[in-house]
């Protein structure tokens, strides 16, 4: 099978818009000593774009231009390493949150690493439901961790104030089906001082910036919602599962399932 039984959390496809945008870009844009030469300037002019453009999505939020500590990460995964560490970040978690933060902080407690700053975190959209979590704007009123990972690509119309919030993360992999290419942006009240050492060199995936700006200058954080969107509903209805506001996942007796065996094989049959 092309995807893993095992798997903890769902992936996406990557739909045939992005994969023929990837293939333009490396073969007529990518430039290497470009890119080595003009680093600086090609972080910060992503930085810059990032909030306008997310805010062009159906999902929208306030408060983000607040943050003044603002990272390229390699997905969330590479943020909630070296944060939790080096903030000694205790995160209170509802039930079924991403599993990756107890998995983190259970590893680093049983190392000897102390997590003392107890923090609420939230993923918004829920990455279970694809929908809002009930406690979200409770959570949301205080400090708090919020992850976007799953605001890309979200059929939810609503606009969230995140000026309260300690830190907030976003992936690409989930808008663009890009997981592989491992690219995050994320924002911190407080600097992350681990993460400001590669920032001071440019020492990130200036790369996959590149690619992640030239798809973004041609593809909204709706865009492939709104197009596949009667898809998503008929494969999760043609498999008995309740559809949800993501193109990735379906819900099965109120528990996640994920779609990625029926997107597999609705790709592969559009290909013949």
């Amino acid at each position: 099978k092309m995807y893993h039984n095992g798997y903890v959390e769902s992936l996406p496809v990557q739909l045939p818009e992005i994969e023929n945008l990837i293939k333009d870009y490396f073969t007529n844009h990518y430039n290497h000593n470009f890119i080595c030469r003009h680093k600086k300037e090609l972080v910060i002019d992503f930085i810059e774009k990032f909030v306008p453009w997310l805010n062009t999505g159906h999902l929208k939020f306030k408060g983000l231009k607040d943050f003044k500590n603002v990272y390229i990460t390699n997905g969330v995964t590479e943020f909630i390493q070296t944060t939790m560490v080096e903030h000694s970040i205790k995160p209170v978690l509802v039930e079924n949150e991403y599993s990756a933060y107890f998995a983190h902080a259970k590893t680093y407690i049983r190392s000897g690493v102390k997590l003392d700053n107890k923090i609420d975190v939230i993923s918004l959209p829920f990455c279970r439901t694809a929908d809002i979590h009930p406690k979200t704007c409770e959570i949301l009123d205080k400090p708090s961790w919020v992850d976007l990972a799953w605001a890309g690509n979200s059929g939810i119309k609503e606009t969230f104030d995140l000026s309260k919030s300690e830190y907030v993360t976003f992936s690409f992999s989930k808008c663009f089906g890009v997981q592989y290419h491992r690219i995050g942006i994320c924002f911190s009240k407080k600097p992350v001082e681990t993460l400001d050492i590669e920032k001071g060199f440019d020492y990130v995936n200036v790369v996959g910036v590149e690619l992640m700006k030239f798809i973004m200058t041609q593809i909204s954080p709706s865009y492939l919602y709104d197009k596949y969107k009667d898809i998503a509903h008929k494969i999760c209805v043609d498999n008995n599962l309740q559809p949800t506001k993501s193109l990735w996942i379906g819900l099965e007796d109120g528990k996640r399932k994920p779609l990625i065996e029926y997107w597999m094989k609705y790709l592969n049959e559009k290909r013949k």
